[in-house]
């Protein structure tokens, strides 16, 4: 199911992510194209809701983000041992 723009919002505020990095967290340009879909400028693409949700569903997912170091510090972790505890 594709997310509303007061959806997409809500899910992003509650990660307390600001536009830019949740737009940085998700691979698009920036924040602007987060800000358009919030609005509902701009269709969310479909990839993006199922992301979305399994970051809410399952926080520690988007925490620990060790094989992408260009990403900002904020998705920074250290390794963990059992990644697959996270989420039960």
């Amino acid at each position: 199911m594709i997310m509303t723009g007061e959806e997409i919002k809500e899910a992003r505020l509650s990660l307390g992510l600001t536009l830019d990095e949740f737009a940085q967290l998700i691979r698009v340009s920036s924040g602007r194209t987060v800000r358009k879909w919030e609005n509902n400028e701009r269709e969310i693409p479909g990839p993006v809701s199922v992301l979305t949700e399994l970051f809410l569903h399952c926080p520690e997912s988007w925490k620990c983000r060790c094989a992408m170091d260009d990403m900002h510090p904020i998705f920074s972790c250290p390794c963990l041992p059992e990644v697959t505890d996270l989420c039960e």
